[in-house]
């Protein structure tokens, strides 16, 4: 019987796949890299006669392949809960996803959307949504622009392609693995050590995911250090983040204080004692819910 794995894109199915191919070879077998930090490689080269299929639902191209299967299979749900998963699987969609093979995407979007957008391929239409937006040159675009356009996306995360795709996983029969397990190594060896009644050594592999180009992982890193730190009103330096980091730090405080707005200029915040400075002294005739959190209230009602 097969192994089928449906996931959300920048969640990890292909590397879960390839585990997949090694367990049922007893090995690890050799590893496709490339310096978008992706394992697309892994699975495209994959042998044919693989026992294992993995099928982004957020892509209705593989949607639809996968609805089209009338043979028996067991299938495996990669799911993630937290808006910080979010945070991670949007910034994996971004600089990691589609036919990109050997650029940051991140890096390319921010320099050039329209370029962006031909190296991605599988649909990303950056430059379509910034037009409609904001009117932006699709060869150009502010960094307050782009964060301010990342923002948005999380605010509206509940609209998202990855989040809806995602909710219905965590509603179809299948064993599930969750993001944050597979980001653990002894998590993930315990669970397939147990689907697979064999014993595999794969922390190479694992550590080749987390630090191998893995752009949105360290990230992520970066983030919480400076969240953990604004709360506990300690300074340290704001150094390195892109822009979809820079937003979602931006959409935490603005969602854990709800009245603050965070509109900022090109520049981001230097410090963490400068963020929590605008924080705290930020003007109480200014403070005003912006309209995406009136508009969904209901939604955001206990998020503040």
């Amino acid at each position: 019987m097969k192994k089928i794995i449906l996931y959300t894109a920048g969640s990890h199915g292909s590397f879960l796949r390839f585990l997949f191919d090694c367990y049922d070879s007893h090995s690890i077998l050799p590893v496709a890299e490339n310096t978008a930090g992706n394992w697309h490689l892994a699975t495209h080269h994959a042998s044919t006669d693989t026992n294992n299929l993995c099928f982004d639902m957020a892509h209705q191209g593989m949607s639809d392949e996968y609805s089209g299967i009338d043979y028996q299979h067991q299938r495996f749900n990669i799911v993630f809960e937290s808006l910080e998963e979010f945070f991670y699987v949007g910034s994996c969609y971004v600089d990691r996803g589609g036919d990109l093979i050997d650029h940051s995407g991140i890096e390319l979007l921010e320099k050039n959307p329209a370029y962006y957008d031909k190296k991605y391929k599988a649909g990303a239409d950056y430059v379509k949504r910034l037009k409609e937006l904001y009117g932006i040159n699709p060869k150009r675009i502010s960094r307050s622009t782009l964060r301010n356009y990342f923002i948005l996306t999380f605010m509206t995360y509940f609209n998202h392609t990855c989040w809806k795709a995602n909710n219905k996983l965590k509603k179809q029969d299948g064993i599930f693995v969750k993001l944050e397990d597979i980001l653990d190594y002894k998590k993930l060896k315990t669970q397939l050590d147990g689907i697979f009644d064999f014993k595999l050594d794969f922390e190479s592999l694992h550590s080749n995911l987390l630090n191998n180009n893995n752009r949105p992982y360290a990230q992520i890193l970066k983030v919480r250090e400076i969240i953990s730190a604004v709360k506990n009103n300690q300074n340290i330096d704001i150094e390195g983040l892109n822009t979809i980091s820079e937003a979602f730090v931006c959409f935490y405080f603005e969602k854990k204080h709800y009245d603050i707005n965070f509109n900022l200029s090109d520049s981001f915040f230097k410090t963490t004692r400068e963020l929590r400075s605008y924080i705290d002294h930020f003007p109480p005739y200014m403070k005003k819910p912006n309209n995406l959190f009136v508009e969904h209230w209901r939604i955001y009602n206990d998020k503040h």
